[in-house]
């Protein structure tokens, strides 16, 4: 669906659902020996990381010009993300040595590649240094997604910003997304380079700028806004440091362009309230679909109150706002229940709404079904702290209204008590599409038979969840064991998020091998051949970050099969668990032989499958069994030998 074509389910489809896709990150040896093997898995490089000796030596061991051939053959990459640090000299990049013609022929394979969609250029120093490497991008035949990042120095960046240009303005150009994230855009001249490619250009739908940026800058982007070829649909500027004077410039031209529908303005406290009521009633009259306001200094006297008045609003980010006091939040959340904004998403996190603010928007939410996703993290340690009882009465609250959610956070050190949680546990077990809930955090008020209340939502007929997150919690083996005996009929979650910092909790507090052993069980129950094929094959991870594995000090039998539930063939991720768990390696082929001899076919077949490629985790072949199969009963393989089958 193209953006510029008037919906709006393409500007928010990001809130609809936070998709869970854990991936286990490769290194760049590892990633090019699979695009040697032409691996259909490896859809990006992460890796080409020249930020020390070791990797900038494996890469310039490397004959690009032989070995780069998989990477510019490779029909299945669409990602490249390439990183040069502070300690990576610019002439690694510029100079005449064998580093940059490594580098140059490194860069020709991928503008030779006819599949990468995305690359992102991480450097200190890329607009000073890196033009030529940015130039070589003009025309490529696939790419939509250019990020160029890195705090620039005190150089001319007039080489990289005239690059970029080229880029942009070439013919055949289909760069879609143009980010420039963190380079201090605060060369006039330079920045009239880059803005005079814009001009005109119908290409582009998302521009992004992270940085600062000069007055004669913000004029020149604000030129390029005004154009009625432009067709930008998404448009990022943080941390401009601009100021209400230009806030104001910047609110004129947006006022005249119909097509932006995402707008990101967080983090530029250097706007004073005053320019912020000037520049919001101004993009009251521009048919926004979502905004991003998160990290400004907005206070109670009423600015954000014109945001009501942007009845397209969908999605509302206004996090980490720490001037609005819990009276000014109460006052802004009556105006959104007044004047009925049908939000889809709303991020009130790392604020201080307080008792007050919270019952205001429990009044407010009780009237929008249309939201979907609600972050509020953090809302109770910046200043008046929630009590318990304002958390239970905002769950009771909501009871009897019609919300449904998606995504629920709700991680921070709250004061939610066991009673707070069963109040939630009440709220959310009527929610039929909740996929991600989150509660992590140091919710230390809720004690281990407080977390057990969830059991009874973990079995309800609406649970649907694919995430929870109760990490950093007063968790022990008794909650795990009978968070797993309610999970035995599940078959959606796939993360648990289960850490515990070991220097926040005592011994008798956290989980053992006890609770680990009951997660094994709930992922392979190896009573039987049935059994392990009921059991729960879509759990995958008990954290988000594979680097606190260590800290959770795992059985390597629960970490073989997360990793074997990250297939997606749950029916071959179940034949591998039976094989893994009664066959392989052994001569067990009793429950086999014990078959009627009707379906001893479909039983071979189902035996002799192929390995799978590109497998996560163990992946046995069952030849072996077969084999041994084949030795019991030979005359099943005997074509001359007739078999009468049992009556």
């Amino acid at each position: 669906m193209e953006e510029d074509e008037g919906t709006n389910d393409d500007y928010y489809s990001d809130i609809e659902e936070y998709e869970y896709e854990q991936r286990r990150p490769l290194s760049f040896r590892s990633t090019l020996q699979k695009l040697k093997q032409n691996d259909p898995t490896i859809t990006q490089i992460d890796g080409v990381g020249l930020n020390d000796q070791s990797t900038k030596n494996f890469f310039d061991s490397i004959n690009w010009k032989e070995d780069g051939k998989c990477i510019s053959d490779n029909q299945h990459l669409k990602k490249v993300h390439i990183s040069f640090y502070n300690d990576v000299p610019p002439q690694f990049i510029s100079g005449d040595d064998k580093h940059r013609q490594q580098l140059q022929d490194f860069f020709s394979c991928i503008y030779r590649n006819s599949s990468i969609n995305q690359i992102l250029m991480y450097s200190r120093c890329i607009l000073e240094f890196g033009g030529s490497l940015i130039e070589g991008l003009s025309g490529h035949s696939s790419l939509t997604k250019l990020e160029v990042c890195g705090q620039s120095r005190k150089g001319d960046i007039s080489p990289g910003c005239t690059a970029l240009g080229k880029v942009l303005n070439h013919p055949k150009s289909k760069v879609e997304d143009l980010r420039v994230s963190y380079c201090k855009l605060d060369d006039d001249s330079s920045i009239d380079i880059l803005f005079d490619s814009l001009l005109g250009n119908s290409t582009l739908k998302r521009l992004s700028f992270n940085g600062k940026i000069t007055s004669v800058g913000l004029r020149a982007l604000s030129n390029v806004i005004r154009d009625p070829r432009c067709k930008l649909a998404r448009l990022s500027l943080t941390q401009l440091k601009i100021n209400d004077e230009e806030a104001d410039i910047l609110g004129s031209a947006l006022c005249g362009l119909s097509s932006v529908k995402v707008l990101d303005l967080s983090l530029n406290r250097s706007i004073t309230n005053a320019g912020w009521q000037t520049l919001l009633n101004k993009l009251s009259k521009v048919s926004l679909v979502s905004l991003d306001l998160g990290g400004n200094d907005i206070d109670d006297n009423g600015a954000m109150s014109a945001l009501v008045n942007i009845g397209t609003l969908k999605s509302l980010k206004i996090s980490s706002n720490h001037s609005m006091s819990p009276t000014g939040w109460q006052t802004f959340f009556n105006s959104v229940r007044i004047g009925g904004t049908q939000l889809v998403k709303l991020d009130i996190s790392d604020t201080n709404i307080g008792n007050e603010g919270l019952v205001t928007m429990g009044a407010m939410l009780s009237n929008m079904s249309t939201l979907k996703t609600l972050c509020m993290t953090d809302i109770g340690g910046l200043g008046e702290a929630i009590t318990s009882q304002g958390w239970i009465s905002f769950f009771n609250a909501l009871q009897g209204s019609n919300l449904d959610l998606i995504n629920l956070f709700l991680g921070g050190e709250y004061r939610i008590d066991d009673d707070g949680i069963q109040a939630l546990a009440r709220l959310v077990s009527r929610m039929s599409s909740l996929k991600w809930l989150s509660l992590g955090l140091v919710n230390r008020s809720v004690t281990p038979f407080g977390w057990q209340v969830l059991t009874d939502y973990l079995q309800s007929p609406n649970f649907a969840l694919k995430q929870l997150y109760i990490g950093d919690n007063n968790i022990n083996d008794d909650t795990v064991v009978a968070f797993t005996r309610a999970l035995v009929r599940n078959n959606t979650l796939k993360l648990l998020h289960l850490y515990q910092d070991p220097e926040d909790f005592e011994d008798g507090d956290m989980i053992t091998e006890r609770g680990w052993e009951a997660l094994s069980t709930l992922l392979c129950n190896s009573s039987s051949t049935m059994d392990i094929y009921n059991s729960h094959h879509m759990l995958q991870d008990l954290t988000d970050d594979y680097n606190q594995y260590d800290d959770m000090d795992l059985p390597d039998k629960l970490v073989s099969l997360l990793e074997l539930n990250r297939n997606k063939d749950k029916v071959e991720v179940a034949r591998q668990k039976i094989l893994q768990t009664h066959f392989s390696g052994t001569t067990n082929v009793q429950e086999f032989l014990d078959m009627e001899l009707e379906i001893m076919p479909t039983v071979i077949s189902w035996i002799g499958r192929p390995e799978h490629q590109s497998w996560n985790g163990t992946n046995v072949s069952g030849l072996s069994t077969l084999y041994n199969v084949m030795r019991r009963v030979p005359d099943l393989f005997d074509s001359s030998t007739s078999v009468q089958t049992k009556k």
